[in-house]
């Protein structure tokens, strides 16, 4: 049985500094959603994907909590898990597209690309969700870096279509991240902070973009900030500690305005490659 499968719900999993207290335990399928969501929100995948699990148990056709489930699943990193319920899904649910375009999701993310984009085909026929054209851009992207221009127009058309702009900005911050574009990344996930400032994924991943790009005093300055919605939060306690040497430490080379013209130029670089590329970003 996988670890999402669970027969009772012990709160006891709830990682140290979740957002959730007495008060709000879930106890029905709506509000195993909710407190699914609010794990997401503060970067939980992971009791997340069992929280949406639980919320599926009620109802078996809560389309939403699948998509979450299995979303979570491969951003907590259970590839294995998330191509067995992404199949089960969409044996169960041919009539829904949403569940092609999870099911190309977890294909793309175990590297079978070329089965994943034709189901993705699927997922954009009629009239595509957010969701979908999300998950196209990041087939093209982990087919390709050179995909880029055409990625970032998936992701522009999923944000003019997008009725939760907090997840869809979230969700395109990820994929340009993990695809190594963290300064463009950096403009979701702000954009992710305008609609949900209260979401600690949103200050998180912020944080990953600006330590990406070896900015690390704004780095730290964002991992702050989750930590202060989410105290005790683990990955921005770690992430703030592999900062720390290179704030004060013997490595530190640049002071803080000359990282900011650093920070300036990538964006440069970044906007005069777009245009080349015939793309507004």
């Amino acid at each position: 049985m996988s670890r999402f499968e669970w027969l009772e719900f012990d709160a006891s999993t709830f990682p140290q500094g979740g957002t959730l207290d007495e008060t709000q335990m879930p106890t029905d399928g709506s509000s195993f959603y909710r407190a699914a969501c609010r794990m997401r929100e503060a970067g939980f995948f992971d009791t997340a994907a069992q929280l949406f699990a639980r919320a599926i148990g009620f109802d078996e056709q809560h389309y939403l909590a699948w998509i979450g489930m299995i979303d979570s699943m491969v951003r907590a990193g259970h590839i294995e898990d998330a191509d067995r319920k992404s199949y089960e899904a969409l044996n169960n649910y041919r009539q829904v597209r949403l569940f092609y375009a999870s099911r190309a999701l977890a294909l793309a993310n175990r590297g079978s690309l070329d089965e994943a984009i034709l189901l993705s085909d699927v997922s954009m026929e009629g009239e595509p969700s957010a969701y979908a054209y999300c998950i196209r851009a990041e087939i093209l992207l982990l087919q390709s870096g050179e995909n880029r221009s055409e990625a970032l127009g998936f992701l522009e058309k999923a944000m003019n279509l997008a009725g939760d702009p907090w997840n869809t900005s979230l969700l395109g911050g990820m994929i340009l991240l993990n695809a190594g574009w963290p300064a463009l990344a950096a403009g979701y996930f702000s954009e992710a902070l305008h609609c949900n400032p209260r979401a600690t994924a949103g200050f998180l991943y912020l944080g990953d973009c600006f330590k990406a790009l070896r900015l690390y005093d704004q780095a730290q300055f964002y991992y702050q900030k989750a930590l202060e919605i989410t105290p005790k939060h683990e990955l921005a306690v770690k992430r703030q500690k592999e900062c720390v040497p290179f704030i004060y430490g013997l490595t530190r080379v640049f002071h803080r305005e000359t990282l900011r013209r650093r920070w300036n130029k990538e964006f440069e670089k970044l906007s005069k490659k777009g245009s080349s590329n015939g793309n507004h970003y």
